[in-house]
């Protein structure tokens, strides 16, 4: 029986883009009072047709320092359509050049994170 991959939850980011893609620019866009940070592209489609790509910013991350060799270079958070989720890459050699593969899991809280829950827990409304 073939096995399929299973790409639920990755994703790639390919280090080496066409050369006629290009960043016009990042900004700001109020969509009903709510500011959501963009950036637009520009590419060439096959046909000579020019695009701009609109992009919203669905989180951020960060470089890890880990001795763990298995441990992803990058990690973050995203808000994405079924909540808060983790996302990490790590940086691999392919034949498409470098890359990012990317995985998408749920949230961890942290030890501070717990900490400001209880406190808040324990906050007593005075009114």
């Amino acid at each position: 029986m073939d096995q399929q991959y299973d790409n639920n939850n990755k994703g790639v980011l390919y280090m080496q883009t066409k050369t006629n893609l290009s960043l016009i620019g990042t900004g700001t866009l109020n969509d009903d009072g709510e500011e959501k940070r963009i950036a637009i592209t520009r590419d060439t489609m096959p046909d000579g047709t020019v695009v701009r790509d609109v992009y919203v910013k669905v989180g951020r991350m960060w470089d890890n320092s880990s001795d763990n060799p298995s441990a992803p270079q990058i990690s973050g958070v995203i808000g994405v359509n079924s909540g808060e989720k983790r996302i990490a890459a790590w940086l691999k050699d392919s034949k498409a050049g470098q890359i990012l593969s990317l995985e998408v899991t749920e949230k961890r809280a942290s030890a501070d994170q717990n900490n400001i829950d209880k406190e808040l827990q324990d906050d007593e409304i005075p009114f």
